[in-house]
């Protein structure tokens, strides 16, 4: 709101609609809660900020001509890719590319996926999209596996998943998953405005994505071990008497 970033407040939204649809089920007093406040807050906003968001759609509401600097170099972001579609024109070189006819020189894509796009070549471009894919997806798989390994939660045809994780762990993770899928989805957002592929933000997300889907994989391949001795010692057991 202070630096009247339009990105940004996209960025915001699509958090906030993440961590409550995730939290929904499990905490609708959180959300209701947080939906009271956002809805008393809007109009604490000043004016300026709001003619700089209608700026998104209005073009003629932008006074400083960024919008359509923006939308140029959007155009040149693509085009440097078509021209140079196996190897892009370097990392981190885009602003200093300057075919005929560039109009907006020395500036960055603002758009991530451009930004790779343009200065790695398309090899570039599949092994981001692939990364950004796989945070969303270990979120996803994560959620799927505290889903599975809740007590007495089976399915059909399987006996009943040990209880791998204690009721703190399994109230941590849940937040936790919760807060890395609404940040993945407001730098999703707000990448689609930046150049930065490079930069720690994304990667550092990645791995707290990653962590938690490895953590109960490993958990539950453990006690499923344990279980399978334990089975196999009490049959030993049981023969020898």
């Amino acid at each position: 709101v202070a630096s009247h970033s339009r990105s940004g407040s996209l960025g915001l939204a699509a958090a906030i609609l993440m961590l409550a649809a995730m939290l929904l089920k499990r905490r609708p007093g959180l959300v209701a809660a947080g939906a009271l406040a956002v809805v008393l807050a809007l109009p604490m906003l000043p004016s300026s900020y709001w003619a700089r968001l209608s700026s998104i759609t209005d073009g003629s509401r932008d006074e400083t001509g960024s919008r359509q600097a923006r939308s140029t170099l959007l155009w040149e972001a693509y085009y440097a890719f078509l021209d140079h579609p196996i190897t892009g024109v370097g990392a981190g070189q885009f602003q200093n590319y300057k075919p005929e006819g560039r109009v907006e020189a020395w500036r960055e894509t603002h758009n991530v996926f451009l930004q790779v796009a343009s200065e790695l070549g398309i090899a570039g471009l599949i092994a981001f999209t692939f990364l950004v894919w796989c945070g969303f997806e270990a979120t996803r798989k994560s959620r799927a596996l505290l889903r599975r390994t809740a007590p007495g939660a089976r399915r059909r045809g399987e006996e009943p998943s040990p209880d791998v994780l204690t009721a703190d762990e399994r109230d941590l993770l849940n937040s936790h998953t919760a807060g890395i899928a609404a940040s993945l989805a407001g730098w999703l957002v707000c990448a689609l405005f930046a150049s930065v592929a490079y930069h720690w933000t994304f990667y550092y997300l990645l791995a707290l994505a990653l962590a938690p889907r490895e953590y109960l994989v490993n958990r539950l391949a453990a006690t499923r071990t344990v279980r399978r001795r334990s089975s196999l010692a009490a049959s030993v057991a049981e023969a020898r008497a």
